[in-house]
């Protein structure tokens, strides 16, 4: 077990019961559903079973024939379905369950013909009044504006592909049971489809071009030479596609970046990569960035800051509920302003744990050597420096270097493979410099068209598609997408001898 799952178990154990909180010697699943079920009606909160009120940890037995029950059993008998996670925890070498609890999207939430909800740390059944509580609360919540009906969207603009990377990734992590194979039932089943209409979270999770219809889906990314008012800018690039793609494009740029530091063991002849940032960190605050952000605001895109002595991510909006700056450095409920979109990351284990990640955070920052990262709110936004995070500009200066090795590799090794000699013979220093040119300005835009590489570029269009040929043939670029529409993007295999640099 992960030493962060350790801590996690020790910090609930030490914790008394509470509105988010309790505790149970022993399992029984009617007792069970209705503290679930009354956690979801709430804000949320972990049930632990195998510990008594004493404070004893007494362990559960057969506890993974449990685990797959109580999943089963809260599943098909809370309406509607829950969103739960059922995890096996060890301490002291005795096995717990702990369920975790996210607020419920759809309250109210029944268990056979009743409403449950949380008094302290008490489960009541709720009577006529609170029922009615319940139900115009849940009129509040089909006003967030993930759930609201995007207009003008139809499946045309929906990455479907994604959506099926999605429920693959759902459906290894176990994290639920009956995911929907169909994309459209999937996103149905998880109010992201509703009446026919896709609502603001499916797009901004899952479409083609999100920013063309909520420009606040963008992140910036600006480096600076010092960071005072007035700076040279010397680096500034947008990403507007989808939350995950953008996640997988911002990563993809930290590597290239900073790349990674490699040690090599004798003991068993293997040679082991390690990030020369705090990678899990950056991307942690990426996603907390995307899940807390108050995206009904257009004022501004998220913002990545990049200074000479720290790397700075700020977003719109304001902590979660009840949380404040310095319980961050602690295991705590967090209750995301958009609590669908934060599910569907939750799903693909894209996030851990509620209210673990910025526990994670510090830790990878310690782990690696780095300062822990500092919290700060101001002026409706929520900042999140990293001391001494340094990318290593000049930033071109490296990549272009780390392309020019990419190259003479993938040269040599379609060489040793029998590369064309028409080809070889072709490849010049000055062919190799446009390779390079071709290279940087793909990274640069992330894809692009060869019409616009000419235009860019300013070269012969048939001078370019030669070359555009050749770095195909050596596996320096892909073509992804139709004929018509598609564009050119840097190769996996590039991009990791780029990243080695």
């Amino acid at each position: 077990m992960k030493q962060d799952d350790v801590n996690y178990i020790k910090e609930i154990l030490q914790k008394k019961e509470s509105a988010t909180l309790e505790f149970k010697a022993h399992f029984n699943k009617e007792d069970a559903a209705k503290i679930i079920c009354s956690f979801l009606n709430r804000d949320g909160g972990h049930l632990v079973i195998g510990k008594e009120e004493n404070q004893n940890v007494i362990g559960v037995n057969d506890v993974e024939k449990l685990a797959v029950e109580i999943q089963n059993y809260l599943v098909s008998e809370i309406i509607p379905e829950p969103a739960i996670s059922v995890d096996i925890q060890s301490i002291n070498s005795k096995k717990l369950l702990v369920i975790s609890v996210w607020q419920g999207t759809n309250q109210p939430y029944i268990f056979k013909g009743g409403v449950y909800f949380r008094v302290g740390s008490n489960t009541v059944k709720a009577d006529s009044k609170q029922l009615a509580a319940l139900i115009h609360k849940d009129s509040s919540y089909l006003q967030r504006w993930e759930t609201k009906s995007a207009i003008e969207i139809d499946i045309e603009d929906i990455d479907l592909n994604e959506v099926e990377k999605c429920i693959n990734d759902a459906n290894s992590t176990g994290r639920e049971n009956n995911i929907p194979e169909n994309p459209l039932q999937f996103l149905s089943k998880y109010g992201l489809y509703q009446n026919g209409d896709f609502t603001n979270a499916a797009v901004i999770l899952f479409g083609k071009q999100p920013a063309k219809y909520f420009p606040q889906v963008r992140v910036r990314i600006s480096a600076f030479n010092t960071d005072k008012t007035g700076s040279t800018l010397l680096y500034d690039r947008i990403f507007d596609d989808n939350l995950f793609q953008s996640i997988r494009q911002i990563t993809d740029f930290f590597d290239l970046a900073y790349g990674v530091s490699s040690s090599f063991s004798l003991s068993d002849w293997k040679r082991t990569d390690r990030p020369s940032y705090p990678k899990l960190a950056i991307r942690e605050a990426l996603l907390n960035a995307f899940i807390h952000r108050d995206y009904s605001s257009f004022s501004s895109s998220i913002a990545v800051n990049i200074y000479p002595d720290k790397l700075q991510i700020t977003s719109y909006g304001s902590l979660p509920k009840g949380i404040s700056i310095k319980s961050l450095s602690e295991d705590h409920l967090s209750i995301p302003v958009n609590p669908t979109i934060a599910h569907i990351f939750f799903l693909r284990k894209w996030i851990e744990k509620i209210g673990i990640g910025t526990v994670k955070m510090i830790a990878n920052c310690k782990e690696l050597g780095f300062k822990v990262p500092v919290w700060n709110v101001k002026d409706n936004t929520v900042s999140v420096t990293f001391p001494g995070v340094i990318v290593p500009f000049n930033y071109d200066e490296g990549i272009t270097e780390g392309i020019t090795e990419g190259i003479e590799s993938l040269i040599n090794d379609v060489k040793s493979e029998g590369l064309n000699e028409g080809i070889n013979k072709g490849i010049t220093e000055g062919v190799k410099e446009s390779f390079r040119d071709i290279i940087a300005l793909i990274i640069k835009e992330k894809s692009i068209r060869a019409s616009d590489i000419v235009e860019k570029l300013d070269r012969p269009y048939k001078t370019i598609e030669r070359h555009i040929s050749t770095l195909k043939e050596i596996g320096a670029i892909e073509f992804e997408g139709s004929k018509r529409t598609g564009s050119y993007v840097v190769s996996e295999k590039l991009k990791q001898i780029i990243s080695k640099k």
